[in-house]
């Protein structure tokens, strides 16, 4: 009898878990956002832009039909409003499904936005129930429409080349969230830039859509604004070191034997951001440790030779130190604590951190000492120690 009872309440339960949901919505009735664009026009009026896949063109070929589907499989809704809010509300009336922002993880800016902070972006955001905290943020350059022209040549959405940036540790990993909390602690924070440009050579099939998306440096934030004083191409590696985000990177460099081309592959890039507080005085050390190997060798120097490769390995050490010391420049010209260095002093000394926090902006920009140590290991040299420039010149 007592195990008769424990069934049926156990089928009970079941059955109640599923009863369904009052405010469920079929898949069929959802329009799935997966990237948004947020400009600021010449009028101060904002621009919203939603990417959407199509469901009746993400299958290879027509039901019933032996042909492929016809026209691209990912569309833009673009719309004007005053704020953020009114512009959706203006897509979503052009729409004979439901915008669910639960499968967006990407939220691109355009400069002039970005240049007066986004604050309105953020605060949209949040209060959005089904808004990923951890989709990444983005700024172009201009225009973000500039987007719209991409061809999607590898993938058949925006925001799948986006995340594959991030995933392969192209650009900065920096989401709704990192900005929201940076924001407490000043505002100061690295936002990856995105670069268009002309490529006749990429074969498309629209001829309209001839332009080409890569990643580009790194906007610098200040106050939760973005700087004049940006990052390039090159200094992004560098901060991508400094930030822990870089797993490889290749550096080449000049023989100390005859200055002909080294270039080496390195891997296991492990970086540790430290305050030390001697005396009141307050001052940092970055640490960092890699592995590397020869990739390519157009050098007469002896790799077999101990006292070589210690020559080598300074040489590279050198030249990353010079790197990262030059982003944390850039960043100190700016007036931007955008390694949030505040935080592992708070973390790790919170009254001396209660101290400086009101001059923290002017001390960390002119006075903060930094020190800067990398060590590579060469630990390989490739499958020869000879290069093809010894072997030709024998």
């Amino acid at each position: 009898m007592r195990r008769a009872i424990c069934t049926a309440t156990l089928v009970v339960l079941l059955l109640t878990g599923v009863g369904g949901c009052w405010s469920s919505q079929e898949l069929n009735n959802r329009a799935f956002a997966n990237a948004v664009l947020i400009d600021l026009t010449e009028n101060g009026e904002i621009e919203l832009s939603i990417g959407f896949p199509l469901p009746n063109r993400m299958v290879p070929a027509q039901a019933g039909g032996s042909g492929q589907s016809q026209g691209s499989p990912y569309t833009f809704v673009t719309k004007r409003a005053n704020n953020i809010s009114q512009a959706l509300r203006l897509i979503q009336v052009d729409l004979s499904r439901n915008i669910s922002f639960g499968q967006t993880r990407s939220i691109i800016i355009g400069r002039r936005l970005a240049e007066q902070g986004l604050d309105k972006v953020v605060e949209f955001v949040f209060r959005q129930p089904s808004f990923r905290l951890s989709a990444n943020l983005f700024v172009t350059p201009n225009k973000v429409t500039e987007i719209t022209r991409i061809p999607l040549v590898f993938e058949r959405v925006i925001g799948d080349i986006l995340r594959k940036y991030i995933t392969n540790h192209f650009t900065l990993d920096t989401t709704v969230k990192d900005y929201k909390l940076a924001l407490y602690q000043g505002g100061d924070i690295l936002v990856p830039l995105l670069t268009f440009g002309q490529q006749p050579e990429i074969e498309v099939e629209n001829p309209k859509k001839d332009r080409w998306m890569g990643t580009g440096g790194a906007a610098i934030f200040s106050g939760g604004k973005m700087a004049k004083t940006v990052l390039s191409v090159k200094e992004l590696r560098g901060a991508l070191w400094i930030s822990s985000q870089l797993s490889t990177t290749t550096i080449t460099i000049a023989s100390p034997s005859d200055g002909a081309e080294i270039s080496c592959f390195i891997e296991g890039i492990k970086t540790s951001i430290k305050p030390n507080v001697k005396g009141g005085e307050v001052a940092f050390q970055i640490s960092s440790s890699a592995k590397a190997f020869v990739q390519t060798s157009l050098s007469k120097i002896d790799l077999k030779d101990p006292a070589v490769i210690q020559q080598v390995e300074a040489i590279l050490q050198k030249d990353v130190e010079e790197r990262l010391k030059k982003v944390l420049e850039k960043t100190r010209k700016a007036r931007s604590d955008a390694f949030l260095m505040s935080q592992y002093l708070d973390w790790r000394y919170p009254k001396i951190w209660r101290n400086i926090r009101p001059q923290w902006k002017t001390y960390y920009a002119e006075e903060l000492p930094i020190e800067v140590k990398v060590k590579i290991l060469l630990n390989r040299s490739g499958g020869v120690y000879r290069s093809v420039v010894q072997e030709t010149n024998k």
